[in-house]
């Protein structure tokens, strides 16, 4: 959730494995337009943090330090609400709506049912959707290619540089 404005099939193998009972698995099935944010964490500013499901999950389900939102697709897309998840406007709104204090801040229920979401026409909702997922993706591709450029060594070098005065 804290490194990925999306969870994709693609990250599978990278998930933790667990156990669950079958009917933990028909509950917290990852499905895509989902969204997905911290619910508790030790800091107020690691609360709220949010994640789109971006594909339908078999054998994935949601830990338990998360919350699930399934947005009524006639009215709200998971994308758009996950870019406004993505905001300060939400990010103060859990800040100040975490119960705690020391050692663990929570969401409750009612805190998270009660976010105030704006609600604009479901095309432009996709719209946004769509240009923050696009920008999600040339992050992710180009992280991959710095992941794979050859690193230099230069201190062993000795290099001449000029100083502006």
């Amino acid at each position: 959730v804290y490194y990925n404005w999306a969870i994709t099939t693609a990250q599978h193998d990278s998930f933790m494995l667990a156990t669950a009972r079958p009917n933990e698995i028909s509950k917290f099935k990852l499905k895509k337009g989902q969204v997905a944010l911290t619910k508790d964490s030790e800091t107020r500013d690691d609360i709220g943090i949010p994640t789109y499901i971006a594909d339908d999950f078999d054998d994935a389900i949601l830990g338990y330090h998360c919350a699930l939102v399934t947005p009524n697709k006639d009215i709200l897309d998971g994308r758009y609400l996950n870019a406004l998840l993505h905001t300060d406007y939400a990010k103060k709104y859990f800040a100040c709506n975490a119960s705690g204090s020391g050692q663990r801040y929570a969401l409750s229920v009612e805190a998270l049912n009660s976010f105030p979401v704006p609600i604009i026409p479901l095309h432009e909702q996709k719209q946004i959707g769509e240009i923050f997922s696009a920008l999600d993706k040339k992050i992710e591709l180009n992280k991959r290619i710095n992941q794979n450029l050859p690193t230099l060594d230069r201190s062993s070098e000795a290099v001449e540089v000029r100083r502006a005065a």
